[in-house]
């Protein structure tokens, strides 16, 4: 069973990395170069007209971050 302070804990994580993608997603929609933290290369955005999954992705698949985008 899951202790009060884990719970606070992992609720402090996810925000931390919500915050993290999001902050990410700007930089990417603003038209920066952002670089996969794992393997270093270009993350990719990809639109629905162009892709099936739109979102943004590493050529390696190491960052898959899918969004659902509308409008477009």
């Amino acid at each position: 069973m899951i202790n009060i302070q884990q719970f606070k804990q992992l609720q402090k994580n996810s925000h931390q990395s919500y915050q993290q993608q999001k902050a990410l997603i700007k930089k990417i929609l603003a038209g920066k170069t952002v670089f996969c933290e794992v393997c270093k290369q270009p993350l990719q955005l990809r639109l629905p007209e162009q892709y099936e999954q739109s979102g943004i992705f590493c050529h390696n698949g190491c960052t898959e971050i899918q969004l659902e985008l509308e409008g477009c």
